[in-house]
């Protein structure tokens, strides 16, 4: 018997050291879990890690699109100087078409005027040629009609 007793301590023994082995693994098994979870969360920072390299791309984006429109500002600040210089242009084609439209109306009164004027001495000279011309032949026949009766 009493071997049977050192046995089952022996036994005894080789269980208990087996628990202590157990219970190590348990420990063993607790770090397991705390790694997988480490493991969870370096996941989701690889997750965040992708997402802001899509966000860095999208700012990237962001910057070509400030800069586009950046230069489309200075594109309409350009067009609108332009269009003021048109602007000016204009105006001052309308004031020159104005004062040309004005010459034009006084340079035909002017020519009407001159018109009526020259048309007027030559009446006058036409008709102080045909007086003239009318005194020749009344004195013409009257120096005739004074021959017949002679």
């Amino acid at each position: 018997m009493e071997e049977m007793l050192k046995l089952i301590l022996t036994e005894l023994r080789f269980m208990k050291s087996d628990l202590n082995e157990l219970k190590e693994m348990k420990s063993d098994v607790n770090e397991l879990k705390e790694m997988r979870s480490d493991v969870n969360e370096l996941k989701e920072m690889r997750s965040d890690v992708n997402e802001l390299k899509e966000m860095k791309s999208d700012l990237n984006e962001l910057k070509e699109m400030k800069s586009d429109v950046n230069e489309l500002k200075e594109l309409n600040a350009e067009m609108n100087a332009e269009m003021k210089e048109m602007g000016l242009d204009i105006s001052e084609l309308k004031q020159g078409q104005n004062r040309l439209e004005a010459g034009l109306e006084k340079m035909q009164k002017n020519l009407v005027d001159s018109l009526g004027l020259y048309t007027d001495k030559i009446v006058d000279y036409v008709d102080n040629k045909t007086e003239a011309l009318n005194k020749r032949v009344y004195k013409i026949e009257t120096e005739l009609e004074q021959l017949r009766r002679q």
